[in-house]
This record gives C-alpha cells, structure tokens and sequence, in this order.
C-alpha cells in the first residue's frame, strides 16, 4: 500500500511541478505586488530552512494523512489538485512578481540564492501554492480525530511556519499570503460541488 500511494505522491508532484513551471513561458507583463506593509517585515535568511521544509511536507503529509483517515485523504487531494489548477490559471491571467532582496554572502544567503533561482523567472506570487496548502494541511489536520497529537502538533506547526516564512524569505508579499487564504476558501467550497466517486478508481488503486 505504500508503494502505491507514493505512487499517488510522485504523479500529483510532477503534475504540480510541469503545471508551475510551464505556464511561466506563456506569462508576459507581470504586475508588482508589493506594498508598504511587506516592508516592515524583516528578511531572515536562516527561515530558508523552514521554507525548504515545504517539499517534504508536501509529499509526506499525505502518506501519513490516508493512514489515519482514507476519507480526508480523498477530501485532500480533490482540494489540492482544484488549487494548483485555480493557482495556475491566475498566474496565467494575472502574472506577478516583486523585487527580492540581495542575500548577504553567508550559508543562509547562499541557501537563498538557490531558491530564487528555482523560479527562473521570479514569478507565479499571487496566490501562493505553498500558503494554500499549508492552510489546507492546517485544516485538514484539525479536523482529523484519527491523528496523533503528537503528527497533529508536527504537520500543523510546520505548515504554519512555513506560511512565516514565506514572508521572512521575501518569497511572497502579504498580498500572495492574503490571496491564497482566499483561494483556499474558495476551494473548500468548490469541493463541495465536486461529483462524488470520481476519486474512486485512485482510491482502488491504493488499496490494490
């Protein structure tokens, strides 16, 4: 079953990925999106290890998800999958960028560097894929009995500290946090008018 559902993780990794990065060749003029307020908020290299923890996250959490609730790993992934569709096409209608700053030439400054240099481009700001997801990790994880508190504590602090350093990373703007909340939100009610066992051939899959 593991072997299964890592093979879940892989597709819908790659399908996030190939999404992401491959609408940036067709996204021209993009609009700054930041403001006074992004200002006041200090750029901390040494959070670009929180930051880079998204990745695991992202591709653990759901393993550990489906073994504590089969449904809320179905309710998971339809959201997910419905916000990196919805991201991708408002960076396509509405490409965004601002200028980072320049890193100190330190471990933590060279760390950044090589993540802004993962988006060739600098682009796709607004909505940020790493808030909403940590929003729906967040959620999904209050809302799950069946879960340690011990990965409950885990996964929610971590999503949350990533949604941080999202902003002390200078990798998003408040208005890419603000903006993702509300396409989270948007999601959550989409899914509720998503046919139900459409999901099932994947869930089949799993359980082999």
């Amino acid at each position: 079953m593991f072997k299964r559902l890592a093979i879940i993780q892989i597709i819908l990794l790659t399908f996030q990925v190939v999404l992401y990065f491959g609408c940036e060749k067709f996204q021209h003029n993009p609009h700054n999106v930041e403001r006074p307020i992004d200002r006041y908020i200090p750029f901390i290299p040494a959070t670009a290890i929180i930051y880079s923890l998204w990745f695991p996250l992202i591709a653990v959490y759901p393993i550990a998800l489906y073994y504590s609730s089969p449904l809320l790993y179905e309710k998971y992934m339809v959201i997910m999958v419905v916000e990196i569709i919805l991201s991708v096409l408002c960076y396509l209608v509405y490409p965004t960028t601002f200028t980072r700053p320049v890193p100190p030439n330190s471990l933590w400054g060279k760390s950044m560097k090589l993540i802004y240099k993962a988006s060739y481009k600098g682009l796709n700001c607004a909505p940020s894929l790493h808030c909403s997801s940590c929003f729906l990790i967040i959620f999904i994880t209050l809302t799950c009995p069946n879960m340690s508190l011990a990965l409950s504590l885990t996964f929610g602090i971590i999503a949350f500290l990533v949604v941080v350093s999202t902003l002390t990373t200078k990798q998003h703007t408040v208005i890419d946090l603000v903006s993702a909340l509300f396409l989270f939100i948007v999601c959550l009610i989409l899914y509720k008018f998503i046919p139900e066992g459409w999901f099932i051939p994947v869930m089949n899959f799993i359980k082999g």
